[in-house]
């Protein structure tokens, strides 16, 4: 009982390891055919439960393997390898590459070109709605559906986002921040004091401003900071939402339930929830509770709203997201089902109610707070920061700012610019998921070059790569690490760089006219939303698919310009009267400091920002890229010195007058740095690196050009250049000539007189003859066929077929002796003069062919060991169907629909007729069920021909068991070599 449960145990694993086998061949084949460079592993990064065990397996295979066997494509198998690694891995492999696996195949992409047409195809490359089934726990919404079920979801949701409510959270964004600041500046010692003391919650208190923004404007409840509290005149069917505390019936409050669904996501994703309240685990408790509180209020809440529709109560406080839902809902049950047209389901309003408030609040709360943190690690980028508040606020009151009048300007200006370069840095989602459509297989265009992306293959557009790639973006040495390039440095000023040219750009923004399958008029289409770019138009305009925070096309963020608006209101509020520095607690106390002079507090402060960048590249991505496990970035918050705003506007209007002054030479060198020299206005010449293909032989002569950094060289125009590098290729080409003119010795009568040879003539003329004997003899080899059948030979050998063949004629020559036994023929006589005796030659008994001896025993090995593995190899052939889904390739190879046309399916070929490891499984099993278990099949098999072949092989059974193997383990490496 216990072989045959290990035998089934055995034969279970071999038939995994043949599934697999084949899926990872079929996938590699497929991957081989676009063109696309690929890295092979076993494992798909996406794979839940890798995703849930690397931290334990990533080390382990570090320290076991040989670090040739993983070190060129361990990395994509590390959680957030986009972000730790920066260009590392692009520079190597390109910017596009796949990875195979016998899960899935996985295009990653960090090409501006790809991006653009993967985005602007909607209908080709839908959204991987399967990576977001966490996010409708709570019902289907516009972000985890597709096709006319999202196209109704998004109609109904983009209604709410429009400029008159960018307005209302321009001005609730305002008043929360006002509530942020009076957080840190509450009690009366800090504001006698004008800073804060060190602040540890940063993450925590912009969490909180963004859901109470969120939530007013969009859902029209009032949340509180802590010390406010809710007005008298509130609607008692709010108050229970904007509660500090628990309302009856609760055990949390509404703001505690969200924030512990998004911090217990994980959790809610692996565990089903009646499975979490079971768990003895203090995480998994708070991630039910959580779970039941929000969906209790989110259903009291659509109750609610959905009186207020039946009473034709249309009162409406900021966008009215779930009110705008509900009426919908309310307007499609009016109306006679058409055609099975999609009506809204109670679920799908929570659900859109979750994500709306899930996309407004993490991640805009994740951007302000890596903003202020970037700001206060960057002095110079916050005091140019402040100069454009100045210009544009003064000393207003922030609640009288009009949107109108100031939102272009703002966004035009350093507060724009500052955003635009925290979401370039950090943005919300590193890796943007499409798939390719089920409809047929997709021709995207790289660098001039078409590439078909099979069916099914799932592709992560990295915008986190892609804001870094120095292809599309204009370039210049880093100042403060010394690096090629200034893609990694926090720089607003970036924004305020002129723009690539046309022609630089033409490659992306043509992109999109190349082979598509998406409906003729898609890109035309109206799907709700902001239409407008992401940047201002005074600003760097990126090349399309360069820079996409929001994303792009179609599916591109419904909130962007809402983001947009909340952000740059909250960093105008703050730093109009405020400042950010880090704390340097760590290295000295506030007395400590005191004392300090300049160069000793410069020092401790690079200390603080080296931290404080090290603490930001430990960002991680679960939903949206964020300090996770406790980590932050301790800062202070200081209110401006109002005489130090007065010296500085004072400086800076009579510059000319000062900057001569050694004294303010450090002012003047600081504010050349920030805010641009006040003499030398023009901007200096700026190069955009572009990856170039790799050659054979770098060129023997490189024309140097003048340097873009001297003063003396700015004048030097494009044509200056090319002159300079045409009289640089003159002078190469006069060097390169120079000895073919250089006139020969004149032909004196001496040179004409023979003379005796030379010992080194005469090693020549050795040397020449023993050339033409090692030319001769390798022309008789060559000309032989020796090499050609050696080759030919091992060419041959070197399959798998010829293991088969080889483990076949090992048993027969065991077998035949049994079978045709040998007889004498006759004797070869002595050969007195080499001394040799008679020898008897004996040869195989042909006349037993013409027996049942023979017959029984050979007819019997035939069948287990040939036979029938070969009959169930060829109807279970997977190579078959692996080379049949890869063998057609290019437009004539498919239909209409872009799937396999049935010429190209007849004209697909099995790599093998018979599947070698199907036949070697089957002989295996044919062997161990006669040979071993005894089993003739009803008589079928005569018990003494068994027990013959058993007998004559070599040990038996067990010996051919072992054949199978080897045969098998062969079948599978050819495999995995195939790649």
């Amino acid at each position: 009982m216990v072989s045959t449960v290990l035998f089934a145990l055995g034969a279970l694993v071999l038939w995994g390891a043949y599934a697999f086998t084949t899926a990872l061949r079929r996938n590699i084949l497929k991957a081989r055919q676009t063109g696309i460079p690929y890295i092979v592993f076993p494992v798909h990064p996406f794979n839940l439960s890798w995703q849930l065990t690397s931290w334990f397996w990533l080390p382990l295979i570090r320290r076991l393997l040989p670090k040739p066997w993983w070190e060129r494509q361990l990395f994509v198998m590390t959680p957030d390898w986009a972000w730790n690694t920066r260009q590392e891995h692009f520079d190597k492999l390109g910017e596009s590459f796949l990875i195979v696996s016998a899960e899935e195949i996985t295009l990653f992409s960090e090409s501006a070109e790809v991006i653009e047409q993967v985005m602007h195809r909607r209908e080709a490359f839908p959204k991987d709605t399967a990576k977001y089934d966490v996010l409708a726990m709570f019902g289907r919404n516009v972000l985890t559906t597709e096709g006319a079920l999202w196209r109704m979801h998004r109609k109904v949701t983009s209604a709410s986002f429009n400029e008159k409510n960018a307005a209302k959270t321009f001005a609730q964004a305002i008043v929360q921040t006002q509530g942020l600041i009076g957080t840190y500046f509450g009690s009366p010692a800090q504001e006698r004091a004008g800073t804060t003391g060190t602040i540890t919650s940063l993450e925590h208190d912009a969490m909180t401003w963004a859901l109470n923004t969120i939530a007013y404007v969009g859902f029209g409840l009032q949340l509180l900071w802590p010390g406010q509290k809710l007005p008298d005149d509130i609607d008692p069917k709010l108050a229970k939402y904007g509660s500090l505390e628990p309302p009856p019936g609760y055990t949390m409050n509404f703001a505690a339930s969200l924030a512990t669904v998004l911090h217990r996501i994980v959790a809610l994703l692996v565990f089903p929830v009646p499975v979490l309240k079971l768990l003895p685990f203090e995480w998994a408790r708070q991630a039910w509770s959580a779970k039941e509180n929000y969906s209790k209020y989110m259903d009291d809440f659509l109750r609610e709203k959905l009186d207020e529709v039946r009473r034709g109560d249309n009162a409406q406080v900021g966008m009215d997201i779930m009110g705008q839902l509900v009426r919908s809902k309310y307007e499609q049950s009016q109306l006679k089902k058409a055609d099975g047209a999609k009506q809204l389901e109670d679920s799908d309003i929570v659900g859109n109610a979750f994500i709306m408030t899930l996309a407004g609040h993490e991640t805009t709360a994740n951007i302000l707070h890596f903003l202020l943190i970037e700001l206060a690690t960057n002095p110079g980028a916050q005091r140019r920061l402040q100069q454009d508040i100045d210009a544009l606020f003064g000393d207003s009151d922030p609640a009288t700012w009009n949107y109108e009048d100031k939102i272009s300007a703002v966004l035009a200006s350093h507060i724009g610019a500052c955003v635009n370069e925290t979401l370039r840095l950090m943005p919300p989602v590193t890796g943007i998921p499409k798939i390719v459509s089920a409809d047929g297989d997709q021709t995207i265009t790289i660098d001039g070059k078409p590439h078909v992306l099979p069916v099914g293959m799932t592709i992560s557009l990295l915008a986190v790569s892609a804001h870094r790639n120095p292809r599309w973006w204009p370039t210049r040495p880093s100042e403060r690490s010394g690096a090629a390039t200034d893609l990694d440095d926090y720089l607003p000023e970036r924004w305020f760089r002129p723009s690539l040219t046309a022609t630089s750009t033409s490659s992306s923004s043509t992109s999109s006219s190349g082979p598509s399958d998406s409906a003729p008029n898609e890109a035309q289409e109206d799907y709700g939303g902001f239409q407008g770019s992401d940047t201002s138009a005074s600003l760097y305009r990126p090349v399309r698919g360069s820079f996409v925070p929001f994303s792009d096309g179609p599916r591109s963020c419904l909130g962007r310009r809402i983001a947009m608006v909340e952000m740059v209101a909250a960093v105008a509020t703050i730093f109009q009267r405020h400042s950010i520095e880090l704390a340097v607690d760590e290295w000295a106390a506030d007395d400590e400091v005191g004392t300090m002079g300049a160069e000793e507090r410069r020092r401790v402060y690079a200390k603080a920002q080296h931290r404080s960048r090290d603490t930001l590249r430990q960002a991680t991505s679960i939903l949206t890229l964020k300090l996770h496990d406790g980590k932050f970035v301790p800062v202070r918050s200081l209110k401006k010195n109002d005489l130090e705003l007065q010296l500085d506007e004072y400086l800076s209007e009579n510059a000319t007058q000062f900057q001569s002054n050694p004294r303010l030479g450090p002012y003047f060198n600081l504010r050349a740095r920030t805010a641009g020299s006040p003499v030398k206005r023009e901007a200096p010449e700026l190069k955009v690196s572009k990856r170039r293909a790799t050659k054979a032989a770098d060129e023997i002569i490189a024309v140097e050009t003048p340097s873009d950094d001297e003063d003396s060289q700015s004048t030097t125009t494009g044509a200056a250049a090319a002159a300079a590098g045409a009289a640089t290729s003159r002078a190469a080409s006069s060097a390169s000539t120079a000895l073919t003119r250089t006139p020969g010795r004149a032909l004196a009568l001496a040179s004409r007189i023979p003379l005796p040879a030379t010992p080194a003539d005469v090693a020549s003329a050795v040397d020449r003859g023993t050339v033409a004997v090692r030319e001769r003899v390798a022309s008789l080899y060559a000309g032989s066929g020796i090499g050609e059948a050696t080759a030919a030979t091992r060419e041959s050998l070197s399959t798998v077929r010829a293991v088969v063949l080889a483990v076949a004629a090992f048993e027969l020559y065991f077998l035949r002796p049994e079978v045709l036994p040998d007889r004498y023929a006759f004797t070869v006589p002595a050969v007195k003069f080499l001394g040799t005796p008679d020898v008897p030659v004996s040869l195989p008994d042909m006349f037993a062919l013409l027996t049942a001896s023979f017959w029984g025993p050979a007819l019997t090995w035939a069948l287990t060991s040939w036979i029938v593995p070969s009959l169930l190899g060829y109807l279970f052939n997977l190579s078959a169907a692996a080379n049949g889904s890869g063998s057609s390739s290019g437009a004539s190879a498919y239909n209409t629909r872009g799937r396999p046309s049935s010429a190209a399916r007849a004209a697909a070929a099995a790599e093998y007729v018979v599947d070698p490891l199907t036949f070697s499984i089957a002989k295996a099993l044919a062997t161990y069920v006669v040979y071993a278990q005894g089993v003739t099949f009803g008589g079928w098999l005569d018990p003494q021909a068994v027990a013959r072949v058993n007998a004559a092989l070599y040990s038996g059974w067990k010996g051919v068991l072992v054949g199978s193997a080897i045969t098998g383990l062969t079948a599978v490496y050819d495999a995995v070599l195939r790649k």
